[in-house]
Order: structure tokens, then C-alpha cells, then sequence
């Protein structure tokens, strides 16, 4: 009987009251490809840190080898056979492109300590340089490449570790389109002896190299299979588009509140949005929708001025707010609901709405809020953090209008909830919608995003691909941009 290159049995990892792992059992072949697919907040990076020993499991075991490797540090994972690639870059900035390679095959070797010893770049440095395509640039600062680059160098300082099995964390993300082709060739080029996971949003990429995928939701494995089957899986296509949800009735737009233009923003010398133009009106609701990793929390925050615009503009109430500071923008009315909802610890659920209504005026009082969310009424002595995750979503949403905004933007705020807490916030969105706000909603969740939308937006690679009526959005659109 052959043993596994990766096998994890059973995996619990819970996070305070949120299980972001409900018992995880995973059989990963020597040599095989397998990409982990799965919505936002599925549990797929956290499933990837408690393999390689970031994160202790909860509960469950995970076999590296036929080793049982859960509950040892990362560094005696790696070098047990695990290498990595993360999300955002974990080079040095200032030291040389080989250098990074050097410094990770040290540690690789159980080196990292002799911090003294001179580095040099042998054969093995040299060899992984190449493979990557960066040889040309080995005298470079890694400050000095470009995102894709980085990502070529990620990968190289995992190679050279020579590891018998590679995590790849989002590799394609906020790559242009000739960076995305040139890194998904050399993924698809590595060593067949070597066996690879990757958790990729971009799900044609991902079905294209996989020879199996496993689907995560709400922690849990929903599906596996080979690529085709997953596409033709009933319960994988109402994850990713959904179904059994009414359209509400849709609500005619009022004066322009935001406009922007051509607006193209990013990470450092990462650019996510490209040429983004979009208009929302009073009163309205209007949906951002897109997979993971398309823009929408980015222009969400961009629009907030958490992030520098590279090019574009943003106007608000007839005034261009581009080069505005964030706080600035709030004194104007905008207002952003946070992804993961981001409760004070310590504080209660009053303590909460009072913080936020501090020097306020307007017709959103503590006293209307608790009116508009009895639960929140039933709840104001509870420590915020103690609450489900809808009602932690309600107090975001009543911190948001205790400062009386004249426009909401919320951030996938279904985003880890069970079902029916995703029908809850839905309500919290008509019951604002009743009440004459405006939201521009970016959310994952197609089908409740549709119902409760006026207009809406898609958004791939940075981009808009479409924009309608959420009647208008059919089957073959949905299943085009935002299924697998």
C-alpha cells in the first residue's frame, strides 16, 4: 500500500466561536496536482497554515509522508519536506534576488541560525534561479522586481528547498496578464515527482492544472473529484452562483452620491484595478459582485482612501475626493462597513454604538438604531465579541450609520456566516434599503446580492465585464464571470 504524500484527517481549527475548519479530511497522491477551490472565508488558507505547522489544529492529525507532522513548528515542517508560497511576498526587500534563495536554502538545511556565515550562490541557488527565469536578475534588490517577478522569486525560494511537497497560496493574484501567463507556465512546468496543492481564484487556471480538486465550504470538504465532474456538480455551481432567493423590488436612483472614472489602484507595484468607471444613485443599492481576488474589496477601499489612487477619479457629492485623505472622506458622509466585522475586544455592544455616535448629528441615533435592530436592543450589555457572527455583522452596520452617512460601503459581509445568518444580513440590507440609504455592496454570495440590489456590477481581473439589472443577469452571464 503506497503512502501519501499529504494526508490530513479529521483537522478542526476553530478561532475563538468561528470553526473555520469543521473537520477536514484530505488524501493528496505522491506527484499529484491538486487545486483547493472554495468562496471567500471557506477556510482554504487557514486549511494550508495548520498543514504547514503556522497554525496548531484544533483537533486532527495531518500526515506529511506518512509522518504525522501536526503540532511541530514550520520551520521542522519544512524541513520534513514541506515547502511554501504565500500570498503577499516574504523576500527581503533590500537583500539581492539570489540572496533571498540563499537565505532559504540555509534554512531549509537547518542553517538559519548561523546568521555569520557568508552566503554564496552554489549551484543549488543558482539552479533554482534558472528554473524560475531569474538568473538575469540574481544582482538585483528583490525591492527592485516587479510583483510577477516576486512571485517568481517566491517560488524559487521554495524550490530550493527541494521539497516534496509545495503549498502555492494564490500565486496568480494581482498579476497582469502577461505576468498570469508567465507564472502559470512555470507552475505548470514543475517537477511531475513533486506534489503540489494550490488554492487559486482564478478557477480556470486552477481546473486547467489540477488533476483533482476539493472543494471547501464553511470549513468543510463539499466535493472532490477530477476537474470535469466539478464543473458538473450541482451542489460546487450553488456555491459559487446560488439559488432559492427572490429579487426584491428594485428602487429608482436618485441623485448621482459616487461616481468614479477610469479609477485604476493597487498594492506597491501591484495593480488590481484597471480603468474601474462605475455610478451609484441615492437610494439605491448596487451590488459589486466578481470571484475571489477580482478587485472589490480593493475598490472598496480605494474608494475610501485606505488606498492611493494610480490613476482616475472619484467624485462624491460633486466633489472630486481622489487625493482626499480617509478622514476627510468620512467628514463628507462615506462610510465603510469592514470585512470580518472587526469588533473592539472588551467592549459591549452599547459601548460599540456609543463609540461610534460620539459628536454625531443626525436622524441615526443610538436610541433609532436599537428601534431599527432589536436584537442589538436585547444584546447592548453582551461584550461584542461574544455575539454570532450576524449580530456581530448588525453592530458593523449600526456603527456605520450612527455616523448618519450618506453613502455605505460594505465589504462581503456575509463573508463565513452559516446560512441563515446570511439571510439575516440580507434583511439588515432591505431594512437600510427601507430606509432611504445608499450601499454599494461588494459580496460574494451572487444570489443574495441579487435580491436585495438595484443595479449591479461584475467585476473580473480588475475590470468591469458587466453591468445591469439584477434581472438582467442570466443564467449564461453568472455562470460565465462568476461560476466554475
Amino acid at each position: 500500500m503506497s503512502v501519501e504524500a499529504l494526508r490530513v484527517e479529521g483537522v478542526k481549527r476553530a478561532f475563538g466561536g468561528l470553526l473555520a475548519l469543521a473537520g477536514v479530511n484530505l488524501k493528496v497522491a505522491v506527484g499529484e496536482r491538486r487545486a483547493v477551490i472554495g468562496p471567500n472565508g471557506a477556510g482554504k488558507s487557514t486549511l494550508f497554515k495548520v498543514v504547514a505547522g503556522e497554525l496548531r489544529p484544533t483537533q486532527g492529525k495531518v500526515y506529511l509522508g506518512g509522518r504525522e507532522v501536526s503540532g511541530l513548528p514550520q520551520e521542522r515542517v519544512a524541513r520534513l519536506g514541506l515547502g511554501r508560497t504565500f500570498q503577499r511576498s516574504n523576500a527581503f526587500p533590500e537583500l539581492m534576488v539570489w540572496e533571498n534563495v540563499a537565505l532559504a536554502r540555509q534554512a531549509a538545511l537547518g542553517r538559519s541560525r548561523r546568521l555569520s556565515e557568508p552566503l554564496a550562490p552554489d549551484p543549488e541557488v543558482q539552479a533554482a534561479l534558472s528554473k524560475v527565469g531569474l538568473s538575469e536578475r540574481a544582482q538585483l534588490k528583490a525591492a527592485q522586481l516587479s510583483h510577477g517577478e516576486k512571485r517568481q522569486l517566491e517560488i524559487a525560494m521554495a524550490l530550493v528547498q527541494n521539497p516534496k511537497v509545495l503549498l502555492l497560496d494564490e500565486p496568480l493574484a494581482g498579476l497582469s496578464g502577461a505576468e498570469r501567463e508567465r507564472i502559470g507556465a512555470l507552475i505548470l512546468s514543475l517537477d511531475p515527482q513533486m506534489t503540489v496543492l494550490l488554492v487559486e481564484h482564478d478557477l480556470e487556471y486552477a481546473l486547467r492544472f489540477a488533476q483533482r480538486v476539493t472543494v471547501l465550504h464553511y470549513g468543510e470538504v463539499v466535493a472532490e473529484g477530477e476537474p470535469e465532474a466539478i464543473r458538473q456538480d450541482p451542489k460546487v455551481q450553488e456555491i459559487y452562483v446560488g439559488q432559492g432567493w427572490q429579487m426584491g423590488q428594485a428602487t429608482a436612483a436618485g441623485p448621482e452620491v459616487l461616481r468614479c472614472a477610469g479609477l485604476s489602484a493597487g498594492y506597491g507595484p501591484m495593480r488590481v484595478l484597471e480603468g474601474v468607471s462605475l455610478q451609484v444613485g441615492q437610494g439605491e443599492v448596487v451590488a459589486l459582485l466578481g470571484r475571489n481576488g477580482m478587485g472589490k474589496t480593493t475598490l472598496l477601499s480605494a474608494l475610501m482612501g485606505l488606498l492611493p489612487l494610480q490613476e482616475g477619479e472619484v467624485v462624491f457629492l460633486g466633489q472630486e475626493i481622489g487625493r482626499l485623505p480617509t478622514h476627510r472622506r468620512a467628514e463628507l458622509g462615506l462610510t465603510l462597513v469592514p470585512q470580518g466585522r472587526r469588533m473592539f475586544d472588551g467592549l459591549s455592544v452599547e459601548e460599540e454604538l456609543r463609540m461610534a455616535a460620539w459628536g454625531q448629528q443626525g436622524r441615526w441615533t443610538l436610541e433609532r438604531v436599537l428601534e431599527v435592530f432589536p436584537r442589538l436592543a436585547e444584546r447592548r450589555k453582551n461584550p461584542s465579541r461574544a455575539l454570532s457572527g450576524g449580530e456581530q455583522q448588525m453592530v458593523a452596520v449600526a456603527r456605520a450609520l450612527l455616523r448618519n452617512p450618506k453613502l455605505v460601503l460594505m465589504d462581503e459581509p456575509t463573508e463565513g456566516l452559516s446560512p441563515l445568518m446570511v439571510r439575516q444580513v440580507a434583511e439588515v440590507i432591505r431594512t437600510l434599503k427601507a430606509e432611504g440609504e445608499t450601499v454599494l455592496l461588494a459580496e460574494q454570495n451572487v444570489q443574495m446580492a441579487l435580491a436585495v440590489a438595484d443595479r449591479v456590477y461584475i467585476l473580473e481581473h480588475g475590470e468591469i465585464v458587466w453591468e445591469g439589472r439584477p434581472q438582467e443577469a442570466s443564467g449564461a452571464v453568472l455562470q460565465r464571470y462568476l461560476g466554475v
